[in-house]
């Protein structure tokens, strides 16, 4: 018989409600079976342990990872410290030398917007650093990529291609590709690269070793997101294996980016594995200036006109949100422009009004450029809104300019959506952003970047609170999933997945909750991370 352990002596925030707090709990078969006072639960249990002050929460979970992408970019040169195309060259030209000739160069991480020349490397940069590699580079967003010459000849890409989707190849004055391309256009050349990872087991290794990364910043739950088109897979009887193998150290909740093909419904698996949402693209993102707005962006140097592209029409959309909501699985659709957030917001009103259901929960994802109105709809509608706070710490060096004053309020509007009554959720859409929950809780309360700029924080009125962030990524995480009765707070029944933190992030400065350590993780009572 499993026993019981009370946990004693601690400040244990229970995320129940705002400020409610315990000193004790009680352990059994991996749930909580007890939550109060130290005396009572020392009764219930075998053993106890002493957290001598410490402070306890529930596990983390995001709500938006793609989790193999993330795993698989340690093969990759990490780019994220690059601060000019300089930087950049140098990077690959390192990789290069104990690369060899004709194998593959992959980058990842950087931003092209903190770079001294504010541009992308073109092809003949990259060319430079590795004239004897095929070279692909990649955004820290996934959405932009830059070739070297070896690696778009390879692709077949050059002068008078005509890509799938127009503006997704780049081309100079003299019609010759400059290197730069976007969304699916990369899919072709990335294709072409061997797999680092082709073995089974060297991709569950990969896994592993990636979730207990994620432990080790107080992650017990993760919604892995595949996206095929821009080469994000998730491999969901990997994740089968790893819980079978006793090696899975994160509760998971897959969304993929195809209907599934036999009669499956959104909640089936454990509480180790489940499959979870359809998962449809309407935009592409800031950063590439291929987000849907209705206005044009401000800064396109290129295109005045430029309005971002869609992957959908409004017709084209509906009938795919229609087919997920009839066979009961869970919809959900990255959204980064207004005007791409309007047209799924349209598809979800009109199947919803046809054929009304209990508790669907839509899922909009990014919603990072909003209007009134269509804060104002999603409030009408059973849905939540998936946020990634770390977009806005990340971005701040230059999203001011990609939308003008007029816009910029509504630009990460997360008081507005919460005023509105709106239920968020947060993730990091890692490997986009970092995943740590307490640098995105410092994002969102203080709306700054992590020098701590700007002073007063990037419109100040779109602050939230530290229950309400943490709340993002505790209790209202686990309602995305349908999950609030078995996690996301420290209750009687529920899962033991709960933190030991070295601060506590309701009573220190707002300014230092990034500064948080997690000292150990617990998953279903077990310890899967000591720092």
């Amino acid at each position: 018989m499993a026993k019981s352990t009370a946990y004693t002596g601690g400040i244990v925030y229970t995320m129940e409600r705002e400020g409610e707090t315990v000193s004790a709990f009680v352990v059994e078969n991996g749930r909580f079976v007890y939550c109060g006072d130290d005396e009572t639960a020392k009764s219930l249990a075998d053993e106890q342990v002493d957290l001598k002050g410490a402070v306890v929460m529930p596990g983390m979970i995001d709500t938006h990872q793609h989790l193999y992408a993330y795993s698989r970019n340690l093969t990759k040169v990490n780019l994220e410290k690059a601060r000019s195309v300089r930087d950049i060259k140098e990077m690959l030209a390192a990789r290069a030398k104990e690369t060899k000739k004709g194998e593959w160069i992959l980058g990842m991480g950087f931003d092209h917007e903190k770079f001294d020349e504010h541009r992308l490397p073109t092809r003949y940069e990259l060319d430079e650093a590795c004239p004897d590699n095929p070279v692909v580079i990649t955004r820290y967003c996934l959405h932009v990529n830059v070739a070297n010459s070896e690696a778009l000849n390879k692709g077949g890409i050059g002068k008078g291609f005509k890509p799938h989707v127009e503006g997704t190849v780049k081309f100079d004055e003299a019609g010759e590709p400059t290197g730069e391309l976007n969304d699916e256009a990369a899919t072709d050349i990335l294709a072409l690269v061997p797999d680092p990872l082709a073995s089974r087991e060297a991709r569950k290794n990969i896994l592993e070793k990636a979730c207990h990364e994620l432990n080790s910043h107080g992650l017990t739950g993760v919604h892995p997101v595949r996206a095929a088109h821009v080469d994000l897979p998730e491999y969901i009887d990997l994740y089968q294996d790893l819980k079978d193998e006793g090696r899975l150290t994160l509760r998971v909740y897959v969304g993929l980016d195809q209907l599934p093909e036999t009669d499956i419904r959104t909640g089936l698996g454990d509480d180790m594995v489940k499959y979870g949402y359809y998962k449809l693209f309407a935009d592409g993102n800031i950063g590439g200036r291929t987000a849907w707005l209705f206005e044009p962006f401000s800064d396109d140097p290129v295109d005045p006109e430029n309005t971002g592209v869609p992957n959908y029409t409004l017709e084209e959309l509906t009938p795919l949100v229609r087919a997920a909501y009839e066979r009961n699985i869970q919809v959900g659709m990255h959204v980064i422009g207004d005007r791409a957030a309007d047209m799924f917001v349209s598809a979800l009103e009109t199947v919803y009004r046809e054929n009304p259901k209990p508790d669907p929960r839509f899922r909009v994802i990014h919603a990072s450029l909003v209007n009134d109105d269509i804060i104002a709809r999603i409030a009408k509608l059973p849905a939540v809104v998936d946020i990634q706070p770390n977009f806005l710490s990340n971005n701040l060096k230059w999203q001011d300019a990609r939308f003008g004053k007029a816009r910029e309020t509504y630009q990460y509007c997360w008081r507005k959506f919460l005023d509105a009554g709106i239920m968020l959720n947060a993730g990091s859409d890692s490997p986009v952003g970092f995943y740590d929950p307490f640098w995105s809780a410092y994002a969102i309360v203080n709306r700054k970047n992590l020098e701590g700029e700007p002073e007063g924080g990037w419109h100040p009125e779109n602050c939230v609170t530290p229950y309400e962030a943490l709340r993002m990524y505790t209790w209202n995480a686990a309602y995305a999933s349908f999950e609030e009765n078995i996690k996301g707070s420290i209750k009687e029944g529920k899962l033991a997945d709960f933190i030991i933190i070295d601060a506590d992030p309701f009573n220190i400065d707002p300014m230092k909750i990034k500064d948080i350590h997690v000292e150990k993780t617990y998953l279903g009572g077990a310890c899967v991370y000591t720092r």
